[in-house]
């Protein structure tokens, strides 16, 4: 079943359907609300984003646009809390929470190598944080991530393989400071 014919249905009073979207779209609504504030808030804007997709969800115009939609609604709600945070000076939207899981980087490094691998990616740019974290979070093809982000694969190209340049130059960098 498309997203449509499940918004549809949503509208229609099945709310059941809503699940089977809220199951389909959480973990790339969590990469992009990582990739935004990467601390553990960004599980409870992913959750929020949800709810506030389904409480609107007959504002939706094209109910075949829901995963874009719902990324919009992700995307202001990170926005806000960013504001509120820096408002309140408790903290920017680069602040790192190194328990963030990463779970490819979980079983290959100490935890010492993988705090600062996570530091690492979350001082990168957010475009680029955000393609990484689809790459090895949500395990996405070029695509997909394309698909997901509304660019040209060959963007999606770009931004992965400058993400890991920069990756791999910092962190050779820290090892030569050892």
């Amino acid at each position: 079943m498309t997203d449509g014919e499940l918004v549809r249905r949503v509208v229609a009073g099945d709310s059941a359907a809503y699940g089977e979207l809220a199951r389909r779209w959480f973990r790339r609504i969590l990469v992009l609300c990582q990739a935004k504030v990467f601390t553990h808030d960004a599980e409870d804007l992913a959750q929020d984003a949800l709810v506030r997709g389904y409480s609107r969800l007959s504002s939706l115009s094209n109910p075949e646009q829901f995963g874009p939609w719902l990324r919009s609604i992700a995307n202001h709600l990170c926005a806000d809390w960013c504001r509120d945070r820096m408002r309140h000076r408790e903290t920017d939207c680069a602040w790192v929470d190194l328990a963030i899981p990463l779970p490819s980087l979980d079983s290959t490094l100490a935890a010492d190598e993988r705090a600062i691998v996570v530091q690492q990616v979350a001082s990168i740019p957010e475009d680029l944080r955000e393609v990484i974290l689809l790459r090895y979070y949500e395990d996405l093809s070029y695509d997909e991530m394309a698909q997901w982000l509304g660019v040209a694969r060959a963007t999606v190209n770009e931004r992965l393989a400058k993400a890991r340049a920069l990756l791999r130059i910092r962190l050779a960098k820290l090892r030569s400071d050892v």
